[in-house]
């Protein structure tokens, strides 16, 4: 992703400032206009990376891999309620936060246009099971910076999310050959094949 860092801070400011401001006013006004332009300008910034990746992927790879992540779900609040409150909000609320700025979704949907095939593949385990042997533990995953893979089973270390990534073009051309897991969308497929990881971590 582009670094988005001083449009955001300069979004999340003006989005303070109206309630300094008198209702109605001129004042109040021009700042909303400005930022609707920031707002419009990030949006743009990442539709844009998205073309550019998706356009690098298709090129690079006919057929793309990619894991059937439910958004909705994984980007819900972690606040919980008066009676259950939740745990980790503020680290949660982070990951949802990338998430969003990351745009999986449109992502996925310009693949789909460029690419001649994307796979879709179930996103259940694929960042707890060891590539190498097929164990599949939630001890695999590192809990400090869950970056790092190590498989309690037979030892394999490599980067979470290239294990991860390895596990679904694994899936994904598996489900392509028996056509009961993976869902594919696109063209017809050409024969090379690249996995697109989308670890939820962060």
């Amino acid at each position: 992703m582009p670094d988005m860092a001083r449009l955001e801070a300069r979004s999340r400011r003006l989005q303070r400032k109206p309630s300094r401001q008198r209702k109605a006013s001129w004042r109040r006004e021009r700042t909303k206009r400005h930022l609707s332009r920031v707002r419009r300008k990030i949006a743009n910034r990442r539709k844009n990376w998205h073309r550019h990746v998706s356009r690098r992927l298709a090129a690079e790879a006919g057929t793309v891999a990619v894991e059937g992540l439910n958004v909705k779900g994984m980007t819900r609040s972690a606040k919980g309620t008066a009676e259950a409150p939740g745990t980790m909000v503020a680290q949660k609320s982070g990951t949802n936060r990338v998430i969003l700025d990351t745009g999986w979704t449109a992502l996925k949907r310009m693949l789909e246009y460029k690419a001649a095939n994307v796979i879709v593949v179930p996103a259940r385990n694929t960042s707890r099971t060891c590539h190498e042997c097929g164990a599949k533990d939630e001890r695999n995953r590192d809990p400090r910076t869950r970056a790092n893979f190590r498989c309690v089973a037979c030892g394999h270390a490599a980067h979470a999310d290239i294990n991860a990534a390895k596990n679904i073009l694994a899936r994904a051309l598996d489900g392509a050959a028996g056509r009961d897991e993976a869902s594919e969308t696109g063209a017809s497929a050409r024969p090379e094949a690249f996995a697109l990881a989308t670890s939820a971590d962060p």
